[in-house]
């Protein structure tokens, strides 16, 4: 990480939505100070979808691969500058974390955890979001565990109950589209995740895309026609059941990865 103490990531937004961004050696600072993070109400948390592109940290893409059970990645058929925000750099301390969501546009997504420990919570479609995320209960990560958690462990809870992992050092943990999940930082981590698709959730994503970003969607038909016919005959059909196929699907406002 020496070699990046420079280089500016982004921690959060302002109130006019644009990015604010701190060097990494002085966030390191923040996040080992017990009267910064460590006494915090929502720590600030490095969530970077720009590393792989900017100059600083581009470098950051040669020290990991995706794992092989990922590379079936469907959008980079759109090309990079086209496709949605899909890689993040993950990083912040104990108690900093991402508040229940579902990813967007259908993607699946993978994260993988090289320092720290991380608590998830996932729950599958369906789940009521209005039980989830009751009105008055604050979204942070650490306040959702504490309020809202507890409540879908016990036994009259009438879902299906969460999965729950500890995520350790080299593990990476899967999260399938359209599955609503949290997750905490139970210390300070260090952590890459992506956002794809693949055969298994094409279907889906593409409704989304459809209705979220349609000019994208375009693109993308063009481009499974030359390289996955079978996929694009797939989207041809869905498009033929015409509106009744699209609204079944609502893309999620939230553009948090799997964290």
């Amino acid at each position: 990480m020496a070699k990046f103490k420079d280089h500016k990531f982004k921690v959060g937004s302002d109130d006019d939505g644009y990015a604010v961004r701190l060097r990494l050696e002085h966030f390191l600072r923040y996040c080992c100070y017990p009267h910064h993070a460590g006494s915090d109400d929502s720590p600030l948390y490095i969530f970077d979808g720009t590393f792989a592109d900017r100059s600083g940290s581009t470098a950051m893409t040669d020290h990991y691969k995706v794992p092989d059970l990922f590379q079936d990645d469907l959008f980079k058929l759109v090309g990079e500058r086209r496709r949605p925000p899909y890689r993040w750099f993950v990083m912040g301390p104990a108690r900093s974390g991402s508040g229940l969501h579902v990813d967007p546009l259908s993607t699946s997504a993978w994260n993988a955890l090289l320092f720290g420990h991380k608590r998830w919570a996932l729950y599958p479609p369906g789940t009521p979001r209005e039980h989830l995320l009751p009105k008055g209960v604050e979204r942070e990560a650490v306040s959702w565990f504490s309020n809202i958690y507890p409540k879908t462990t016990q036994v009259d809870w009438p879902y299906a109950r969460p999965v729950s992992i500890i995520q350790r050092p080299g593990e990476t943990v899967y999260v399938p589209n359209g599955w609503w999940h949290a997750v905490l930082n139970l210390n300070l981590t260090i952590a890459v995740t992506h956002n794809y698709v693949s055969r298994a959730n094409f279907s889906s994503a593409w409704r989304h895309t459809c209705k979220g970003r349609p000019k994208m969607s375009v693109k993308w038909l063009a481009a499974l026609r030359q390289q996955r016919p079978e996929l694009a005959a797939i989207a041809e059909a869905i498009e033929k059941q015409g509106d009744k196929a699209l609204s079944h699907s609502s893309s999620s406002s939230s553009s948090s990865s799997s964290s």
